[in-house]
Order: C-alpha cells, then sequence, then structure tokens
C-alpha cells in the first residue's frame, strides 16, 4: 500500500504530475484515471489527491466484411488466427505478464508432493493389503434321476400301480428326482409338489455326478491395513491443507482497483454491455475462409466459413487460480485462446503463457454479415431471405437434385479483434448489435490511453 502527495495542472483530461519521483502524465476525469510516469503504471480510481493506488508492472489491418457465408469448410483457404502468444504483448505490459507467465508455468506442490502420492498411497495398500482366494459355495454331490425312455411318453401314477390315478404326463427324455427303486416293477420319483410312481418298462435310471460350485472372494491380507490407513490419511490431510497454503503464496497475484462512487457507477456499464454480449444466442469464432467459384453448389455463397462455437462466454473469471482482484473480469474462450477483459486492458492467454495489450492499441471492428445458415437458426437471429442448397442461375432451385432443401440467409453481427502486435480474431454473434456497446466502451478507454504523453 502507498500512500503519496501530489501536485498537478492541466486542462481538460489531461494533468502533469509533479512528485519526488519526478513527473509523470496521466489522463481521465475525477475519480477515475490512469497514470502513465518513471516508476510504472497505476491505476488511479479516486476523488482526491491523498489516495490508494495500486502499481501495475510496465517496466519494458483488420479484415473485410464477408459477403454471402456458408458453414461449409474446405480443406485449404484463409485461416483466421492470431500470431504466437508470445508476440501479441505490447511493450507497456511486458513486465506484468513475464510475471503471469511465471507463475503460470511453476508446478503445484499441492498436486507433486499431496494429491499424486496420496493417490500412489491407495494404490499400493489396495494392491497389497487385499487378496482373494477360492471359496466352495456347493460341494459336489451326486444324484439318481429318472430317465423316460418312452419315445411316446409315459403316465406318472399316484401309488404303484397301472390303475392308479395319472397325477400328469412325462415325454421323453425329461428326469425326474429318484425316490425309491426297491419296487421290482416301479421307480418311485420326486415331483415338485407330490410323489409319483413310473413304470420300469418306461424309464432307466441314471447316476449323474454334479461338480462343485467355486466362487474366488476377496479376503484382507494385511490385518493391519486399517491402522494404516487411520494413521496416514490424516497425516496426508494436513500435508495437503499445508501445501495449499504454500501454492497459494507462491501463486497469489494482487490487482486492486480503487474505485469511488463515480467511477463505480461508469465501470456497471462496462459489466452491463459484455452482459448484452453473452445474451446472444450463438457466439462463433470464424477459424477459416475459402473463397468458391461454384456458387450453384454452395447454395450462392461467395465464401466458405469454417466456424466453431465459443467455448464459454463467462462475465468474471480469473486467468490464474490465485488470482486476486476486486472487480470481475469477463472471459471470452476461443478455440485456442482465452481474452480477460481487465478494466484498462486485455489480457490473452493460450497455455500457460500470457500476453496483454492496452485498449489504446486493440482495434475493433463490426458490421452486419448476411450468413446462409445450414444449422439450427438460433432463436434471437434475423432471417432476411432465402436460398437453395443448390441454385440455378436465376436463384431458384437446382431441379436436377431431389434433396435440394430451403436454406435461411441470418443477419449477423461479425467483430474482427486485432492489434499491431498480431491479434487477429473474429467473432460473430446470432444477435444483431450484440457487442457493439461493449465494443465502444473499449473503443473509448483506448482513445483516453492514445492520448496519453508515455516517456
Amino acid at each position: 500500500m502507498g500512500w503519496s502527495y501530489r501536485k498537478s495542472f492541466g486542462s481538460g483530461p489531461f494533468r502533469i504530475n509533479f512528485s519526488k519521483t519526478g513527473v509523470s502524465y496521466s489522463v481521465g476525469v475525477k475519480g477515475a484515471r490512469i497514470n502513465v510516469g518513471p516508476r510504472g503504471t497505476y491505476v488511479n480510481l479516486s476523488a482526491n489527491g491523498i489516495s490508494y493506488r495500486k502499481k501495475i508492472n510496465t517496466n519494458a489491418p483488420a479484415n473485410e466484411p464477408l459477403p454471402y457465408s456458408s458453414l461449409r469448410s474446405e480443406p485449404t483457404g484463409h485461416n483466421i488466427m492470431s500470431a504466437e502468444i508470445e508476440q501479441l504483448s505490447d511493450s507497456d505490459s511486458t513486465a506484468f505478464i513475464a510475471e503471469l507467465t511465471e507463475k503460470a508455468g511453476q508446478y503445484s506442490y499441492v498436486n507433486w508432493f499431496g494429491i499424486y502420492p496420496l493417490i500412489a498411497f491407495i494404490a499400493v495398500m489396495a494392491f497389497t493389503s487385499f487378496d482373494s482366494k477360492p471359496v466352495t459355495l456347493q460341494p459336489a454331490t451326486d444324484s439318481l434321476l429318472v430317465n423316460i425312455t418312452s419315445t411316446i411318453g409315459v403316465n406318472v401314477r399316484q401309488s404303484p400301480n397301472a390303475k392308479s390315478t395319472i397325477l400328469r404326463s412325462a415325454d421323453y427324455g425329461q428326469t425326474f428326482p429318484l425316490v425309491d427303486s426297491t419296487d421290482q416293477k416301479w421307480l418311485k420319483v420326486q415331483l415338485a409338489d407330490n410323489i409319483g410312481y413310473i413304470s420300469r418298462r418306461f424309464a432307466a435310471v441314471e447316476h449323474v455326478t454334479h461338480e462343485p460350485v467355486i466362487q474366488d472372494q476377496v479376503i484382507l491380507a494385511n490385518p493391519y491395513a486399517g491402522y494404516i490407513f487411520a494413521l496416514c490419511i490424516p497425516g496426508f490431510t494436513v500435508l495437503i491443507i499445508w501445501l495449499k497454503k504454500k501454492d497459494r503464496e507462491r501463486f497469489s497475484m494482487e490487482l486492486h482497483y480503487n474505485m469511488d462512487e463515480k467511477f463505480q457507477e461508469v465501470y456497471n456499464q462496462f459489466n452491463i454491455h459484455f452482459a448484452a454480449f453473452a445474451s446472444s444466442s450463438r457466439v462463433w469464432q470464424y477459424l477459416q475462409t475459402h473463397q468458391v467459384s461454384d456458387f450453384k453448389r454452395n447454395a450462392g455463397a461467395g465464401q466458405l466459413i469454417k466456424r466453431s462455437p465459443i467455448r464459454q462466454v463467462s462475465s468474471n473469471q480469473a486467468p490464474l487460480p490465485y488470482f486476486q482482484t476486486n472487480v470481475s473480469i469477463p472471459c471470452i474462450k476461443l478455440n485456442n485462446l482465452a481474452f480477460y477483459f481487465l478494466p484498462e486492458r486485455l489480457l490473452i492467454k493460450r497455455g500457460n503463457t500470457f500476453a496483454a495489450v492496452f485498449y489504446k492499441n486493440l482495434k475493433i471492428s463490426g458490421h452486419i454479415t448476411r450468413f446462409i445458415e445450414d444449422q439450427i437458426v438460433p432463436r434471437d437471429a434475423q432471417v432476411v431471405d432465402h436460398t437453395w442448397r443448390y441454385v440455378n442461375k436465376s436463384g431458384g432451385p437446382d431441379r436436377r437434385f431431389n434433396s435440394n432443401r430451403r436454406l435461411p440467409i441470418c443477419a449477423y453481427s461479425q467483430y474482427t479483434l486485432t492489434s499491431d502486435t498480431g491479434i487477429y480474431e473474429v467473432i460473430t454473434t446470432s444477435k444483431q448489435g450484440a457487442m457493439d456497446g461493449f465494443a465502444a466502451f473499449l473503443s473509448a478507454i483506448g482513445v483516453l490511453q492514445t492520448k496519453m504523453t508515455i516517456t
């Protein structure tokens, strides 16, 4: 925390400030100013001459609108992508980005010395503490069965008498458990719920051996496994908590913006405009464009577009787990980049590498583009015309194709983000003008930054 007293004079939003450390320059309005001087860049957001300020370390062409477009893509074309991440930062963000990249590239103590060893310990204990052994669920048994040998079947009698009541009939090959075979003419058998008799002339006694039923069961091989777990798991828990605290100390990075009420009202518009952009039903990123000459087979499109849905649009997303700030950070996650919109600059992340560009160096151009939509039309899209998957010279359907369906032409908003350092991304929203307010807000901040005199 740095408390200081400053004297300044100037005209309008521009001021020259004098202090014991030298001369600095600032631009802005009362309660919201950006200051640049020999000791770095600060965000001063207070209406008084005596204020708390946080230092931000700073040592150190748009493509034309696309014509009619189709979602289908060709294998070759013009790729839409930013330059390498190491080239994207402007000179005013070098030290700030170096610190972010350094912290993002460090390995986590809690993972390497806490979580991974815990997983290995549990795996070793599970492998060594348990075993399996065969358990006999049913021993081997021998049984005598009465097998029906008569091809026409046989009647099962209630008693050993040919005139006895018939309990049921039995088919050829059917078997019954033998109860008694002492009678010379009849075999006593077990029915489901009764006892019956079958004449020996129509059946034969068979000896059947049943194999034992054996199943492997898991047993505890290490009798001390429970005690080992009871002792080690609390130890790992304490270790992980301590390592997490160490990681927080190593990775913690704080960026504090001190705002008075007037600036807070202005900054709220920043979030409101981004929320309007995020409310678009669909947001896409253009990845590749390809000029075509055979418009008849491409629904009349002059360009084929390869696009991808935006991975995530969030109103508040920190770039690092322990990145602390008192403002919300809107975030757009593209195919291979993530954009984090700080109050004074755009923060870019690819993997564990960062770049940053002040809004004075960021250009956002937008226009309405007509897009031939062959997917489901978003609910907030405006359909301005229709065409056919295969068109003839007059623009009507080509009758040579049976599966020639009618396609809507939607009016989408297309925004191109560029910078002299190599940013080049194209974003399209199904809602017309969804990003207009947010882009205008960033451009206004950029205008103020452009008028600043940096020594």
